[in-house]
């Protein structure tokens, strides 16, 4: 059982993390600051260092529970769905961007950054990597279920699928383009990639998606 200190503690990283997102919505990077952010989450700055750390650390944390919820999303599919786990990733990260837009998309445009330059920490660093293993274990998993042929190892169709998704992330953080057109035009990518890889009996379904997807990432694009 979890102990009467350890869910005070779980409740005021938590109230870190909320106020952490209030003042990047508000104010951006540079508004947090360990002092605000202590009077935010109305604890003291020695609290706040003990439960989470630095500043970078702070972000770090707001990341970390992004990733845990996209993990408790891939938990709500089906084992025997596992295409619908790639998807899953892609539906996670847009509902997290679409509900805080104004906090989550200048920390993911930052790490972002550091990722292309390769100075990404390692905690993000390490997360990244595992949502590219989650998308290598439904690629298997889909192999073995009769969905997808064999041809290549999960692991190059992974990292495949892992730029397509960051590339089109990359550009709505970079204001290239939309939320709603980085979910369409993942969404066609991944089922234009997939129905080249599928078995005969599902190439014709995988096809029908991605032309679903085209056919919305063209209402969505930027004029």
């Amino acid at each position: 059982m979890v102990g009467v200190r350890e869910k005070g503690k779980a409740r005021r990283k938590r109230q870190i993390i909320q106020a952490a997102k209030h003042l990047l919505a508000t104010g951006g990077i540079d508004a947090l600051s360990t002092r605000r952010l202590a009077e935010e989450a109305e604890l003291s700055v020695h609290t706040l260092y003990a439960l989470v750390g630095s500043k970078e650390q702070i972000l770090e944390a707001v990341m970390a529970d992004n990733h845990e919820r996209v993990l408790e999303d891939l938990l709500k599919i089906d084992e025997h769905h596992a295409i619908e786990k790639l998807f899953a990733i892609v539906e996670s990260t847009y509902a997290i961007i679409a509900e805080d837009s104004a906090a989550q998309k200048p920390i993911m445009r930052m790490l972002m950054t550091r990722y292309y330059e390769g100075n990404l920490n390692p905690i993000p660093w390490w997360q990244m990597a595992q949502e590219k293993g989650w998308i290598e274990s439904a690629i298997a998993e889909a192999t073995v279920q009769g969905q997808l042929r064999g041809m290549f190892p999960p692991a190059q169709i992974a990292d495949m699928l892992m730029k397509i998704y960051l590339s089109n992330l990359r550009d709505y953080l970079f204001d290239q383009t939309t939320l709603a057109n980085f979910r369409n035009a993942t969404h066609f990518e991944f089922w234009f990639c997939l129905s080249g890889l599928a078995v005969e009996t599902q190439r014709d379904a995988f096809l029908a998606k991605a032309m679903d997807a085209a056919s919305l990432l063209q209402q969505t694009a930027p004029e």
